[in-house]
């Protein structure tokens, strides 16, 4: 509560959400209260007694034998005791003897204990004050606690939301300084089915690199409601496949997103294909677990619904996939809902005008491609709307490592 008064409620006349203005407000009169600031009087009364304590003199009984029987506090101070040696006395100028003059030290007590014997001593002494500070504490807690019941639940209630506010603004804070843009989305009704995204890239890639992104332009229109994303391995697909469903995530809770300008429409679910070590895999196959997980898929999935589809039957040879994935783009087309598929599978792309053909005719929605680009043999990370070349990219990226025929030979040849 002193930190929402001290910090939140000067803020006040710049809020523009009756929401924010209404908390500080709130705020405000609760800490303005009579009953809160003799609350508070009483709360700094309690700490400063814990606080002032010094020592405590401990008082320790001998059997016959002088041996310790028992022991206990006798008193808690609020000064420290000071050594008998004479030296110190010397330096201190102070020769008297009186209660806070220790006689002879109790050498266990000291720095060379290994740390079971510490925490011992720590635990002996932390008892013997809960138990003077028992009843005061006890009757202050049931005050506290019918103080918050009745006035501060709320903002127990709240921590979720600060919590979201706090790490949001850290999220748009790094960004920011690694020099990745941020806007916030001009929403559509969900009916337009729009999104229209410039220089889009993935914030959590940006976040744990600390440094600017490769952007890219993204929409869904009437040309592409749902796309197929093909290109090199490791060539971006996933990482904007991922960017188009954050930036949807992030526009729906409220935040800005990762672009200069974006158009949205809100979607009323977002469903993922992601490869998974699920174990399923042991009575299904991996095949027969994909296709279950699609099979839930299109149990919920609306027209305005967002599918992310990623390296989707890779599990199974290219030609059983291409025919299950070109069953699926079709379902997907007559659900006319936005959506990725990101793929090896050439042979599907060389199957797009075929399926348009059929899906349109039915009513359904036009699919269209999208490449992760090369450029001279190096992964340029941009997404193109074009037809794929045919090619999987492969050979580039074996010659970056060295992988050709050439290299082998050579490699051979020295052996």
């Amino acid at each position: 509560m002193e930190l929402m008064a001290t910090e939140f409620s000067p803020l006040r006349d710049k809020f523009k959400s009756d929401a924010f203005i209404q908390l500080a407000d709130r705020v405000k009169e609760l800490t303005e209260s009579e009953y809160y600031v003799d609350l508070n009087k009483r709360l700094k009364e309690l700490t400063s007694r814990v606080r002032e304590i010094k020592s405590v003199t401990i008082g320790v009984n001998l059997d016959a034998r002088l041996r310790p029987e028992n022991a206990g506090v006798l008193s808690i101070n609020n000064e420290k005791f000071k050594s008998g040696d004479l030296l110190q006395k010397i330096l201190r100028l102070d020769f008297k003897t009186d209660e806070y003059t220790c006689i002879a030290s109790l050498q266990p007590f000291n720095k060379s204990n290994n740390e079971n014997q510490q925490n011992a001593l720590n635990y002996a002494f932390n008892n013997a004050l809960n138990t003077v500070f028992k009843s005061s504490m006890r009757s202050w807690k049931k005050v506290v606690q019918a103080y918050v019941l009745e006035n501060a639940d709320f903002l127990i209630k709240l921590l979720p939301e600060i919590e979201f506010l706090v790490k949001t603004t850290e999220l748009i804070n790094t960004l920011k300084s690694s020099g990745n843009e941020l806007c916030f989305p001009k929403i559509q009704p969900i009916e337009n089915k729009a999104f229209n995204v410039k220089n889009i890239y993935n914030p959590v890639v940006a976040y744990k690199l600390s440094e600017k992104m490769v952007e890219n332009d993204f929409c869904f229109d009437e040309n592409g409601l749902f796309y197929i994303l093909s290109g090199p391995n490791r060539g971006g697909k996933s990482v904007i496949s991922c960017a188009v469903g954050l930036t949807f995530v992030l526009a729906q809770l409220g935040a800005c997103v990762p672009a200069t300008d974006a158009v949205i429409s809100p979607v009323d679910a977002i469903f993922t294909h992601f490869p998974t070590g699920s174990e399923d895999t042991i009575d299904k196959g991996r095949l027969g677990e994909e296709c279950a997980r699609l099979d839930e898929i299109f149990n919920d999935v609306t027209e305005y619904s967002l599918v992310i589809l990623d390296e989707t039957l890779s599990s199974t040879g290219s030609f059983e996939a291409s025919y299950i994935a070109s069953e699926i783009v079709c379902g997907f087309s007559m659900v006319k809902c936005r959506g990725i598929f990101s793929t090896h599978l050439h042979e599907l792309t060389s199957m797009l005008d075929e399926i348009n053909e059929k899906c349109v005719a039915d009513g359904g929605a036009k699919i269209d491609t999208l490449v992760a680009g090369m450029e001279e043999g190096e992964r340029s990370f941009k997404i193109t709307r074009k037809k794929p070349d045919g090619r999987s990219y492969a050979r580039d990226i074996a010659s970056k490592y060295g992988i050709s025929l050439d290299n082998i030979l050579k490699k051979i040849s020295k052996k």
